[in-house]
């Protein structure tokens, strides 16, 4: 109950396997993910993942995945039209991340994302912020976190 199947592009098998073994959260970023998901998998607990500003890290994700912050208030409506449940939002600033203002502002977005959200009657309450954590320790990471929240 406590994994997120985060694959970015879901065969139908694997989504079959994943309700198969219980695993309930998943992320998407775009209409194509959701139709197959309200196909295979209703009842699924979903986070959109957004894409981030992630121009520090050594491995931009946000160059192949999350859906645009023009893109997420239409998702949100497909997700409701389909009759899923969006519980959530991720994203991921991408590995070896050096600025830790980029968590900062993708917490923001975030934010924008659960207000999106709630006007369509979803119960958002988890935010999933992926890894990539730059700094000495986590302490450091979780300070700017924090102020961010």
């Amino acid at each position: 109950e406590r994994i997120i199947y985060a694959q970015p592009c879901k065969t139908n098998s694997y989504v079959r396997y994943v309700k198969a073994m219980g695993v309930k959260q998943m992320t998407f970023d775009n209409a194509d993910e959701l139709r197959k998901i309200a196909k295979l998998f209703p009842e699924a607990e979903l986070y959109l993942r957004i894409m981030t500003d992630d121009e520090s890290s050594l491995c931009r994700l946000s160059m192949k995945f999350g859906a645009a912050k023009e893109a997420t208030n239409d998702l949100l409506g497909v997700a409701k039209d389909l009759g899923l449940n969006v519980v959530g939002v991720s994203f991921h600033v991408g590995s070896g991340a050096s600025d830790p203002m980029a968590f900062y502002k993708a917490v923001y977005d975030a934010y924008e994302v659960f207000e999106q959200g709630r006007a369509y009657g979803f119960e958002m309450k988890t935010l999933d912020i992926g890894g990539g954590f730059c700094g000495d320790t986590f302490e450091d990471m979780a300070a700017v976190l924090r102020g961010a929240l």
